[in-house]
C-alpha cells in the first residue's frame, strides 16, 4: 500500500497535465514523443549526472580492497551482480545508489562516510544500498520522478524568461500581453503540477527506505550497526543542506535535514529510522 498509494496518486497528476495539454491544443503524438524523449533521457543519463555532481570515480579493488571485500561479501548473501563501486571527495557523510538496472548499478561512498564510520558500520550502509538495488528502487524512482522534474524545470526557465525579457511576450498590446500572461499561467500551472507530484514521490521515497533499512539489518542480522551509522551521520556537521534527488534520481543513505513528519523529506526521519531498527 506504501507504493500502491504514491503511484496512483503520481498516475492521477501525470494523467492531469497530459489531458490538460491535449485539450489545450497540443497534438497527441508530440505529447507523447515529449513523454518519450523525458523517460529516455532520465533513464540514460541519470547515472552519468549524478557521478558528475558528487564528483566520484570508479575505483577497483587493488585501490579499495576492504570496501570490494565487503560488496563481494553482500553479493554471496544475496546472490546479486557486484555493483560498481565510487568514491566522491565530497566531505559530507553520505552513500547514494545510481543505475537504471541492477547490472548496471554504481554505489556512490563519500569520503566524509568513509572516515567516519567503522568498517562494521560501512558494512551495514552498503546492504542498505544493496538493498536499494535489489528492491529496483532507483529504476521505480528515476521513472516515477522523471516528469516531476520535468515539468519544474520547464515551469523555471519559462516563467524567468516571461520576467526577465518581457519584450518576447509583452510588448504588442493587447495580443502579446495575453501571450504573455499565458506563458506565465502555463508556467505556473506546471510549477504547481510539479509540487503536487512531489508530495506523493516523496512518500514513496520514505517507504523504500524504510524497506531498504529492514532488508539490510535482515541481511547482516545486526540492525544496531546501521543505527549507529546513521546516528553517527546524523551528528556529523557535513549533513547536506540540499538533496542531490531534487534533480537526479539516487537513493541515499541520508538526504538533507528534515523536520520529523516533513511531507516533503525524501527518507523517514533518522529517530523513526533508529527505532524501527532496534525494535527488529
Amino acid at each position: 500500500m506504501r507504493m500502491l498509494v504514491p503511484m496512483a496518486l503520481l498516475t492521477t497528476v501525470y494523467g492531469a497535465v497530459f489531458a490538460g495539454l491535449v485539450l489545450a491544443g497540443v497534438p497527441l503524438y508530440l505529447v507523447a514523443g515529449i513523454a518519450g524523449a523525458v523517460l529516455l533521457v532520465q533513464w540514460l543519463s541519470t547515472e552519468r549526472v549524478a557521478r558528475r555532481i558528487t564528483g566520484a570515480r570508479f575505483v577497483t579493488a587493488a585501490q579499495e580492497p576492504e570496501l570490494h571485500a565487503v560488496l563481494d561479501r553482500l553479493c554471496a548473501l544475496t546472490g546479486q551482480d557486484k555493483p560498481r563501486l565510487a568514491l566522491s571527495p565530497s566531505p559530507a557523510p553520505n552513500a547514494y545508489t545510481v543505475g537504471r538496472s541492477r547490472r548496471s548499478a554504481t554505489i556512490i561512498v563519500t569520503r566524509g562516510l568513509r572516515e567516519r564510520l567503522t568498517p562494521d558500520e560501512l558494512a551495514a550502509v552498503l546492504a542498505h544500498e544493496m538493498a536499494h538495488i535489489q528492491h529496483r528502487d532507483v529504476a521505480v524512482m528515476t521513472l516515477a520522478s522523471s516528469f516531476a522534474i520535468f515539468m519544474a524545470w520547464i515551469a523555471k526557465i519559462t516563467g524567468r524568461t516571461a520576467l526577465e525579457a518581457p519584450g518576447l511576450f509583452f510588448e504588442e498590446f493587447p495580443v502579446g500581453l495575453l501571450i504573455g500572461l499565458s506563458v506565465l499561467l502555463g508556467a505556473g500551472a506546471l510549477g504547481l503540477a510539479s509540487f503536487v507530484a512531489h508530495l506523493p514521490l516523496r512518500a514513496l521515497s520514505r517507504a523504500r527506505e524504510l524497506a531498504a533499512d529492514r532488508a539490510a539489518a535482515d541481511l547482516l542480522g545486526q540492525p544496531g550497526l546501521l543505527a549507529s551509522a546513521l546516528l553517527k551521520v546524523h551528528e556529523a556537521d557535513g549533513i547536506p543542506l540540499t538533496d542531490l534527488r531534487r534533480g537526479v534520481p539516487a537513493l541515499g543513505l541520508v538526504a538533507c535535514r528534515t523536520r520529523k513528519g516533513s511531507l516533503m523529506a525524501t527518507h523517514p526521519h533518522v529517530h523513526v529510522r533508529v527505532e524501527r531498527l532496534l525494535a527488529r
